[in-house]
Order: structure tokens, then sequence, then C-alpha cells
């Protein structure tokens, strides 16, 4: 049994145990609200068997449910916040309509037996919120906050107790506190149901956390939709993106290292979908790395004081034309490798080098990312651009250099 399931029949046991403690007290001393209270309890252990059914139930797959059962769990949910409802109108009934009252010699045996069943209550609430909280599981979240409910009607049974031992009505002062929280927690758990059944968008935390991890992979140029939903405990997420990608083999192993780090940075999540496709751009980025006189090609990659970028452009006349100063050349380990993530986020398409960077960390960076390395022998920055574009002129014949004028 997984763990969702061994805390839902640790729930059941709980309430068969604290019906069977309620039902003694009632005998015993005679108080119709314990008596009242006990039944309560009973209809919580049935509460506690459909949670069960309900998570064993959920995770089943047939044809007629391609995408699973799982919002039967927030259907368990929904249906638990009514039984919230309900404890609090029967705790109204029993304080403001109740008649009886207990004889002064059965008080300390009812509050000594209350006061036992309050702290299993309060300690097996917490626990099972615990691992609702852990598994994700809504139905296990519900049923602890019904448990703290239960808790709350038996502080308004011990306060009754107390007010009749000194002859003070304080129960329904009392009631009228508890109903509100009561009231409070039902409402919570109704809502958060309600969101799930209707594909609500998931948390903005979690939200924000599937769109880091996306944008912190250089290949991704653009996140042009991010959609994502709970059902039960499960997370499903569909993603439109635009990759540094030429070919679709490529953009699907990308796809699919994207997929297992959002698995990986989120608990349960049970699909997520990716639709890409390249870039479209009417601009074509072109670097190469300068050496300290800006003219001169170096024949380093990483320590390269300087980073020369063309744009080129199919149809408008004018772009920009910059160099850059590399803010890794002093970095004593992995300097090629941030280099080359941060050219990618200038928008780098093609690299000039005079040295094969291919089979180098760097060059495996870009050529993740789709940058397309051109290896040249010329040592002037000009004429290997002059070498380069006219290449590029051939496959686009309406491109043009941004800047044809020598940078000094």
């Amino acid at each position: 049994m997984e763990v969702s399931e061994k805390t839902a029949l640790l729930s059941i046991l709980t309430n068969l145990s604290l019906v069977g403690i309620k039902t003694l007290l009632a005998v015993l001393s005679g108080s119709l609200a314990i008596k009242a209270d006990a039944i309560h309890s009973l209809s919580d252990v049935i509460s506690s068997g459909v949670i069960l059914l309900g998570i064993k139930t959920s995770k089943r797959r047939i044809s007629s449910f391609p995408y699973g059962l799982y919002k039967v769990e927030n259907l368990v949910a929904l249906g638990t916040s009514f039984l919230i409802f309900l404890a609090a109108y029967e705790i109204v009934k029993e304080i403001f309509l109740g008649t009886s009252r207990l004889l002064p010699e059965n008080i300390p045996l009812a509050a000594c037996g209350i006061g036992v069943t309050i702290l299993i209550t309060w300690s097996f609430s917490r626990y099972e919120l615990k691992k609702g909280q852990e598994t994700g599981s809504p139905s296990l979240v519900a049923d602890a906050r019904h448990i703290w409910t239960d808790m709350l009607s038996s502080f308004v049974i011990l306060a009754s107790l107390l007010g009749s031992a000194f002859g003070l009505a304080v129960d329904r002062y009392a009631a009228l506190v508890v109903v509100l929280f009561i009231g409070r927690a039902g409402f919570g758990i109704a809502m958060d149901a309600v969101r799930v059944l209707l594909d609500a968008s998931l948390d903005y935390e979690s939200l924000n956390r599937i769109r880091k991890i996306v944008e912190t992979d250089p290949r991704v140029v653009k996140i042009n939709d991010l959609r994502a939903r709970n059902a039960g405990r499960y997370k499903f997420v569909e993603l439109d993106l635009n990759l540094r990608v030429k070919d679709l083999e490529k953009g699907h192993r990308v796809t699919e290292e994207i997929k297992g780090r959002i698995r990986k940075g989120l608990d349960n999540v049970d699909h997520v979908s990716i639709h890409y496709g390249p870039r479209c751009k009417m601009t074509l980025k072109v670097g190469v790395p300068l050496c300290e006189d800006r003219q001169t090609i170096s024949e380093h990659f990483g320590e390269a004081p300087y980073f020369r970028l063309v744009s080129m452009f199919k149809e408008k006349p004018d772009g920009q034309d910059s160099i850059l100063a590399n803010p890794w050349v002093h970095e004593e380990k992995g300097k090629g490798i941030k280099v080359a993530n941060w050219l990618l986020e200038q928008g780098l398409d093609i690299m000039i080098v005079r040295k094969d960077i291919s089979e180098m960390g760097p060059g495996y960076v870009l050529g993740n990312a789709g940058v397309e390395i051109i290896l040249v022998s010329e040592t002037d920055a000009n004429a290997a651009y002059s070498q380069v574009m006219a290449e590029m002129e051939k496959t686009f014949p309406d491109a043009r250099l941004a800047n044809d004028r020598q940078v000094q």
C-alpha cells in the first residue's frame, strides 16, 4: 500500500477508536451531547472509508478516462467539505437547541474522556495533514481538516461540561467561535476542490518554477504559452516553445530533457506536453572572438578579451555592429562554457573561429543550441566577416551586413 492508502486506513481505525471511547462515555455519563458526538464519529468512519476508496480509484486508467480518474480525490474532498458544514450544524443544534444537562457527579468522568478524544484527534489530524501535504493528496488534507473540526466540536462539549459544573452557560459563546473556524475550513476545502474540478490554473509559485526551469535552458528562445493544472494530487503541464534547433530529432531530444527537469523540479507531475517550433528570426547575429587590438581574431575562445557581434538582416538596411568585453575572461574554471552561454543570451546564430572548438565544452553548448560554428584561416576580423557574409548572401540573397565599415 502507498503512504496515502496507509494513512487513509489509519484514519478509519482512529475514527473507530473514537466511536468506541465516546460510546462508552455516553453510556457511563448519560450525556446526550457525547452520544451525538459518537454518532458523528461513526459517520467519520464512513467518510474515511470513502476517502480510501477514492484514493484507490483515482489511480486507475480506463479507456473511457484516458487521462485517469485523479479528480475522484477532489470529488471526495468536496464531499468532505459538506460533512464539515454538517458538523458545524450539529454543534449549533446541540448547543443552542439541546436541553439536556449532566448531573454534577457525571461531569469529571465525561470531561476526562473528552480530553482523551481531543488529544487523539489533535495528534492524528496533524499527522494526516503532514502526510497529505507530502503526497499531495487533496482528500487526505480535507480529511485531516475534518478531523480537526471534530476536535473543535469536542472542545465545545468540554466547555459545556465545565460550564455546567460551575453553573455557567459558556457553551454557547464557545460554539460561535468554533462554528466560525469550522465554516472557514469547510469553505477553503470546497473552493480548492471546485478550482481543480473546473481546471483552474496551477498556483503562481508552481508556474513560476516551471518557467524558470524552461528559461534556464539556453536552447529555448521563447516561451509562447505555459499552462498547467491539477487533477487530484497530480499536475499536467503544457508548453509551446521556440527552440534554437534546425532538425526534429534534436528538438525532440531538447524537449525530453526539459520534461525530465520539470518532473524533477516539481512533485507529482503526471504529464508534460511540449509543442515546439524553430525560432522565426529576421536577423542573424554573427560573432567572432577578438584580441586586444579588436581587429585580430583570437585563437582562444574563453580567454578572448572581446567579442564582435554583427547583425545581418534579410530586409532591413540598418543594424548593429558592436564589440563587447568578455565578462568571464578572468574566470579560473569553466570560462569557455560560461562565455558560450553568455553569447547565447546575446542571440548568437553563427560563430567564426580560427581554432576548432566543436569537440570542446563551448562547442557542445553552442552546437546544442543550434549555433553554426565556422572555421576560418583569416586573422583579420573584417576579412573573415567579408568571406563569411559572401557565403551567407548566396543562401540569403536579400541579406546585407548591418554595418560594413571597419570598426576602430
